[in-house]
């Protein structure tokens, strides 16, 4: 019995990856799923599975292809792959060298752009409290726009002909194509850094959604929020939406309103001055008289005669407080009078010298000390005695 070659496992799986890349289907083919399992790696690859109802295939996506993706793919998203299926040798396993991927049901800008919108909208750019107050009357505007075309001059004419003394500067910038966003970054960037306008209009026509693609990107999206001068995005027609009108801090419908909005017109101004003017002088005038009136009623009521009685009642009052006051007075004077009365006559009782008008004398010795015992002296002391009427000198004998 002959015996079976007996093959390695890379002899097999190069065997099988061989079948895979002669296959003319395989080699080029379009398929369908719902994303799972996605990772964007570092690289910029993308690695991820492709399933249906049944099944599922892995999928890569090397980054020279994955850059020209113009979404962000996510799970759960549907989306259409093109690209080759084989076999990855070291593994044994197949898959999907993607080459290309478009949403399945969308087109792959507007799903960019829906992406980019909510993103935006989540970080709070759109939001009304953060946009800036375009002024009343600009002294001076920049347009962003492209340097030839009907657009500039549909924005002199209006501008012009609605306020005679307009003063525009015009950075021109790329409108379609490639270079849309970063010419339109620049000039924000210019006029912020001279800062010599008031306010900057973003304009351009009408056109198709990709046409206007250029104004959905977000580095545009980020230096209008950033800017410090108001901007006001005129992009396409009325029913045109980009990712610009939402950010700017106005959005107006076409470029000729973007005019219409930023410059009032002239004589709109001179009687929005004049009815100012005359609403001051009735409001004046009618203010004078109310407090003509005013001062007029006071005079003739009894207020006019209030201070005066409030000051007379004082008067009163102060009269009678002083009357009581005095009387207080001369109630204690007199009973503090016989009190003393009282004290002197005591006083007086007790005093030696009514004891000397008795025939009786005091005597002293030479340093005033009174002497009360025949102790208290010795012959010759000198001694002072103190009479009714004077004192004498004498010595002890």
């Amino acid at each position: 019995m002959e015996q079976k070659k007996i093959f390695s496992v890379s002899e097999i799986n190069k065997y099988v990856k061989m079948l895979f890349d002669s296959d003319d289907l395989l080699n080029n083919i379009n398929i369908k799923g719902e994303i799972t399992n996605f990772k964007a790696h570092y690289t910029g690859h993308y690695y991820f599975t492709l399933k249906d109802e049944a099944s599922t295939i892995k999928c890569v996506m090397f980054k020279g292809y994955a850059q020209y993706v113009k979404f962000k793919p996510a799970d759960g998203m549907k989306v259409i792959i093109n690209g080759q299926i084989s076999v990855f040798e070291r593994d044994g396993v197949y898959q999907i060298y993607c080459k290309s991927m478009s949403p399945d049901g969308l087109g792959d800008l507007y799903l960019a752009y829906e992406q980019l919108k909510e993103k935006l909208s989540k970080e709070g750019l759109f939001d009304d409290k953060n946009k800036k107050n375009i002024p009343f009357l600009p002294k001076r505007v920049g347009v962003i726009t492209s340097r030839t075309g009907a657009v500039i001059r549909d924005i002199i004419n209006v501008t012009t002909r609605r306020y005679p003394n307009v003063n525009l500067l015009i950075y021109p910038a790329a409108v379609q194509g490639v270079n849309v966003a970063s010419t339109v970054i620049e000039g924000l960037k210019t006029f912020n850094k001279l800062n010599n306008v008031d306010v900057i209009i973003i304009a351009r026509g009408g056109g198709s959604f990709e046409d206007l693609f250029g104004f959905n990107d977000e580095n545009l999206a980020r230096e209008i929020y950033a800017s410090n001068i108001p901007v006001v995005s005129a992009v396409g027609h009325e029913t045109d939406f980009t990712i610009c009108d939402f950010v700017s801090d106005l959005r107006a419908p076409t470029p000729s309103a973007a005019a219409e909005l930023v410059y009032p017109e002239y004589s709109e101004i001179v009687n929005r001055i004049l009815k100012d003017k005359n609403r001051t002088i009735i409001a004046i005038k009618n203010y004078i008289e109310r407090r003509r009136q005013y001062v007029e009623r006071l005079k003739a009521s009894k207020l006019e005669k209030v201070p005066l009685e409030k000051i007379n009642r004082y008067r009163m009052t102060i009269d009678s407080l002083m009357s009581k006051s005095e009387s207080v007075l001369r109630y204690k004077i007199e009973r503090y009078r016989t009190r003393c009365v009282k004290s002197i006559t005591k006083i007086d009782t007790l005093s030696p010298l009514k004891t000397l008008t008795r025939g009786y004398s005091v005597t002293e010795n030479a340093d005033g000390k009174i002497i009360k015992k025949v102790s208290d002296v010795n012959s010759n002391d000198e001694v002072k005695i103190t009479l009714t009427d004077g004192k004498i000198s004498a010595i002890v004998k």
